[in-house]
This record gives C-alpha cells, sequence and structure tokens, in this order.
C-alpha cells in the first residue's frame, strides 16, 4: 500500500466537499485525509455517514477530529462545541476512534496530533498511539510547525514501518528559510523506519475573498508550488485543501459571488467575481466568463465530461441546473482541482 503515494486531498466533511468528492474517481496515487469538525451535520451522526461514504472507498482514508482549529467567537456552534469538547481533553480522540464503527473500517487510518494553539503537552502523542496500535496497523502523526521537535522525539519512540508522518505548515510557504530548516530534522529523528512523509499547505489564504479577485486574472496570493516542489524537499507526497480555502468556520459574512479556478498548464488560479450580494452574476457574469477563457479551453472534452466540477459549470452555462448557490462553487472548485490532479499527477 502507498507505494504510488503523491497526493493528500485535505477535505472538512461538509456537504459539497462530499458530494465533489463522492462524484471523483481517486487511484492509489491519492490518500484521502478527512477531517471532521461537529458531532452532527443537519442531525445526521457524522461517524455513520463517513462510514457509509469511505468504508467502500478502493483507497485508504485518513480521518482526523482536529485540534489546530482556533475558536472564535463567530465559530459555528455545532463546531465549536465538539472541538472545544475535545481541546478540554484530547484523548477523547481516541475513544471516537474506538467506536464500533470505524474499528471495522478495513481501510481507515487514525490520525495522532496535538493542539499547536497551546504549549505542548509530553506524552499525548504516545497516549494515542499506545491505546490505538492493537486496533489499526497503521497510524499517520500530524504535526505541525509549533513544537515539531517535541512532538518528532516523542514519535520516534513509538512509530513503526509503514506508518505516516503529515507536516502541516498551515498557510506559511514551503520555501520559507525558517521553515526549511525542519524538514531534514524529520527525517533525522525518523531514520530508523520506513515511512511515509506529506508536506501539507493550503495554498489558498484565509484573508483573500471574492472582492479581492480581478475577473478573469490570476490570484498573485494563490501560491500552488508545493505541487512541483514537494519531492525536491524530500517528501513522498504534498497535502493541500483542493483547490479552495482552509476556511475558519465560522458565521456571518456578505454574499459576494465569486470562483477560483485551477490551471494545471500554469499551476495557477484564476479568479472570477460577480456583483456582491447578487447570486444571479453566478449564472449571468462568473459561468459565461469561465467557459469562454483560456484556461477552461486548456481542458479536453473528456476532462469537462467526466470533472465534476467542470460539469456543472456545463450544466449551469446551458441553463439545465442554476448556479446561484455560493457553496455550490466551492464544491465546483473542490471536484475540478481533485479531477485535475487525478487526470495529471
Amino acid at each position: 500500500m502507498l507505494e504510488n503515494l503523491k497526493y493528500v486531498p485535505v477535505l472538512r466533511f461538509r456537504t459539497e466537499e462530499r458530494r465533489a468528492f463522492g462524484a471523483t474517481a481517486i487511484s492509489d496515487k491519492m490518500l484521502p485525509l478527512v477531517e471532521i469538525m461537529q458531532a452532527q451535520n443537519r442531525n445526521r451522526d457524522t461517524i455513520s455517514d463517513f462510514r457509509d461514504e469511505f468504508s467502500h472507498l478502493n483507497t485508504q482514508v485518513m480521518l482526523d477530529f482536529p485540534l489546530y482549529l482556533r475558536i472564535q467567537n463567530n465559530t459555528k456552534a455545532a463546531v465549536s462545541q465538539f472541538i472545544l469538547m475535545l481541546k478540554a481533553n484530547p484523548l477523547q480522540r481516541v475513544q471516537l476512534y474506538l467506536d464500533q464503527r470505524l474499528m471495522t473500517m478495513e481501510n481507515l487510518i487514525p490520525v495522532v496530533t496535538y493542539d499547536p494553539t497551546i504549549p505542548y503537552v509530553a506524552g499525548i502523542l504516545q497516549q494515542q498511539e499506545n491505546q490505538l496500535r492493537p486496533t489499526y496497523g497503521t497510524i499517520a502523526f500530524r504535526i505541525f510547525h509549533q513544537h515539531h521537535a517535541q512532538a518528532l522525539n516523542e514519535i520516534a519512540s513509538c512509530i513503526r514501518d509503514g506508518d505516516i508522518v503529515l507536516y502541516d505548515i498551515d498557510e506559511q510557504h514551503h520555501q520559507n528559510a525558517v521553515i526549511r530548516q525542519t524538514y531534514p530534522l524529520i527525517h533525522q529523528t525518523l531514520a530508523n523506519v520506513s515511512i511515509k512523509t506529506v508536506l501539507i499547505r493550503s495554498a489558498i489564504p484565509r484573508d483573500l475573498y471574492n472582492t479581492h479577485l480581478s475577473h478573469g486574472s490570476i490570484v498573485p496570493q494563490a501560491d500552488n508550488g508545493l505541487l512541483t516542489d514537494y519531492s525536491q524537499l524530500g517528501f513522498d507526497a504534498f497535502g493541500d485543501y483542493v483547490g479552495i480555502k482552509k476556511d475558519d468556520l465560522t458565521d456571518g459574512g456578505r454574499i459576494s459571488p465569486g470562483f477560483i479556478f485551477y490551471s494545471w498548464q500554469s499551476n495557477a488560479y484564476y479568479g472570477y467575481n460577480g456583483i456582491p450580494g447578487q447570486l444571479a452574476t453566478f449564472d449571468t457574469v462568473i459561468t459565461p466568463s469561465v467557459v469562454n477563457s483560456t484556461v477552461w479551453n486548456q481542458f479536453g472534452a473528456t476532462h469537462r465530461e467526466n470533472c465534476f466540477g467542470c460539469n456543472k459549470i456545463y450544466r449551469i452555462n446551458n441553463s439545465i441546473e442554476s448556479g446561484q448557490n455560493q457553496a455550490k462553487w466551492k464544491g465546483i472548485a473542490f471536484g475540478h482541482y481533485l479531477y485535475t490532479m487525478e487526470e495529471f499527477l
């Protein structure tokens, strides 16, 4: 397993990402990392839904109940309640993985991690690994730039051949001199085991809003260079949030139509925006601009037919379905990027 791994798509367990992912056939070059941020979604149990959707995947799947999220006053209530419960007692994550519905999944890899927003708690990774190892043969260790040295020293005492290390640098640039100094430490500290290492970076910054986009132009704030650099930096694979932002899961905000469309040819994102507050401009401005763009024409008919995102754009452009839904366009961006990685990577 994992011999062909190149890419880790990171997806929050939300409706549009799930829909796009479920409509895309992936191969063993990918190993998805799913983040569950709340106990229920639309009154449905998330663990049950996760098992239903991912237990029959033709690849393995990593599952994280993240601790990294900073809870703010406007964080969605269901997210805040769930994540604060885990932050108060991180070992509760172990009990979630020992739920019978997850334990019986043959393709599940649990993620052992810590909260990078607080001082490091010694022993937290070993405790999780010790309780999970009897059930799960492969474990993924998710570490951050914060406390990475302490985490690696602890991981060295319990990691085994076949495990995975996920180094999540958030939005920090992968070529940053300070960050680059930490890469050799991973391999030096864990030199005695045969593992897979993955560098994860969110390519699209949180503070990029649709109103910042220049219609039809490259989005300079979004840097996808990790795709071409991860191997020379010493990693087996790279990960990102699949063509969309790693948002803070907050309430509020004005509806401002916009769309970011990935170009494989230039490894860049192109931005399109409509008129703030006018959802109809998803259909009347953004859609025709995309289908008449150079980027759209870089992808052939086979891609546009099989790609979840491009097929949606085609249907909207031909008035088969409405595009007047901001969340739908997030799914379109996600689906297009995911299929593009599967097709060309």
